[in-house]
């Protein structure tokens, strides 16, 4: 079984190489991060330098999850649509076994990509004698861990609907856009008191909560890790959310993992 996934993890990595379209993706949004930040660290004064850390941050950890969920779409998508799983189902190598393979090359991407902005970071620290804030380190392994579950997430879409409609899914369909309509909801069904319509809005409001209950989050104590983002203090990291939501984190693309296995099987091909 591991000559089997190591050799799935290795033929992954040579896709990625290969594939035009991760490579011409990861070269623009390099381009764009290049065009916003060069300027920015040139020009920008002392004063400016730590707001500026924190701004390449940002878009590093910003550019690694693209990347990682860009990764999760796709790679099993792609194979599914050529009917190349076929061949590699039947060699034999058991659709859980490849598709763990899929998930652990992706994640090492990520983890070359998110200690890379790691690196930059304290460079600039280093650069600009300002002391490093282990803030900096919170953050790049929160963010590691939320790329994870949104790749798993994307993986899942990817097997289940066109690769184009996943990605809709993933920008369209958010956490975020079920509150805004259970509270536009909420506030219509108060102004038509008892009318027909009320009870109309009454039932889509049910269905939104049920929604909106059982849709993942993908940035728990996002609350809590904002004021780490904006000081970057280690003061004011708290290194128990971090591990709560590093554990969210992972039963959350562990779920998607055996959920994406489970549609796998059920296919025709397979």
């Amino acid at each position: 079984m591991y000559a089997k996934l190591w050799a799935n993890i290795e033929t992954n990595m040579l896709f990625y190489r290969r594939n035009r379209l991760l490579v011409a993706a990861a070269l623009f949004i390099v381009l764009v991060m290049c065009l916003t930040s060069i300027p920015a660290i040139v020009f920008t004064s002392k004063s400016q330098h730590l707001d500026l850390i924190k701004v390449v941050l940002n878009m590093v950890t910003s550019f690694g999850t693209i990347v990682t969920v860009g990764l999760g779409l796709m790679l099993v998508s792609q194979h599914i649509r050529d009917r190349s799983v076929k061949m590699i189902f039947t060699k034999p190598c058991l659709p859980e076994v490849w598709l763990l393979g899929s998930f652990l090359s992706a994640g090492l991407v990520a983890a070359v990509l998110f200690a890379g902005g790691l690196l930059i970071a304290s460079v600039l620290f280093m650069v600009w004698s300002i002391p490093f804030q282990s803030g900096v380190l919170f953050i790049v392994v929160n963010e590691y861990f939320q790329a994870m579950s949104l790749m798993a997430f994307a993986t899942f879409l990817s097997v289940v609907f066109h690769p184009v409609m996943a990605l809709f899914v993933l920008l369209v369909l958010r956490e975020g856009m079920f509150y805004w309509l259970k509270v536009m909801l909420a506030g219509g069904i108060k102004a038509l008191g008892e009318s027909g319509l009320a009870v109309l809005l009454k039932v889509v409001k049910f269905f939104v909560d049920a929604v909106y209950m059982i849709w993942p989050t993908f940035a728990p104590y996002s609350e809590k890790m904002m004021k780490l983002g904006n000081s970057l203090r280690g003061a004011d990291a708290d290194w128990m959310y971090l591990g709560l939501a590093a554990m969210y984190s992972i039963v959350l693309t562990a779920a998607f993992y055996f959920l994406t296995g489970y549609v796998l099987k059920k296919k025709r091909y397979v």
